[in-house]
């Protein structure tokens, strides 16, 4: 059985809890077990990294790794303005995690954070985005889409 941590679904972002930091670190979870990290940094540097995931017991995650996407970011769009790498990826990442409230450095006011034990795509704290996301918010859909929903079979007889 697949365990999907529900608390985990939506948008994690690392800006808010690093100051100052010349990259950014996303990570986004789908309630369908899909998900991507993203990283920018300020160089226009913009790498996807889209995977599926699953808790395997509690406070353990692991990122199974679908495909790669590299190249330089857009200015105004979020999205890609070339494309320079892309390609599948079967990478498998396990860490631990936990869910807490942190208090930003810069800031009095709490954030729900996501903790992880090793760091992906460069950070190991994010805080809460949106947690409203689809897989067409992800930027590299529009370089390799994803694969159109599974349709309902023809009804029981």
């Amino acid at each position: 059985m697949i365990f999907l941590d529900e608390q985990l679904i939506g948008q994690w972002c690392s800006a808010p809890l690093e100051l100052g930091a010349m990259e950014t670190s996303e990570l986004v979870f789908l309630a369908d077990g899909r998900g991507w990290s993203r990283f920018e940094g300020i160089s226009t540097e913009l790498s996807i990294s889209r995977f599926r995931w699953h808790c395997p017991a509690p406070g353990r995650l692991e990122l199974h790794g679908t495909w790669w996407v590299s190249g330089r970011w857009a200015p105004h769009t979020g999205g890609f303005a070339a494309v320079e790498h892309s390609k599948p990826d079967d990478g498998l990442f396990r860490t631990g995690y936990r869910i807490a409230d942190d208090v930003p450095s810069f800031s009095g006011t709490p954030v729900t954070a996501l903790t992880v034990d090793d760091a992906i795509e460069f950070a190991v704290s994010f805080a809460r985005g949106r947690r409203a996301v689809t897989s067409a918010d992800d930027p590299s859909s529009t370089v390799v889409p994803y694969a159109p929903p599974a349709r309902p079979g023809p009804p029981p007889r």
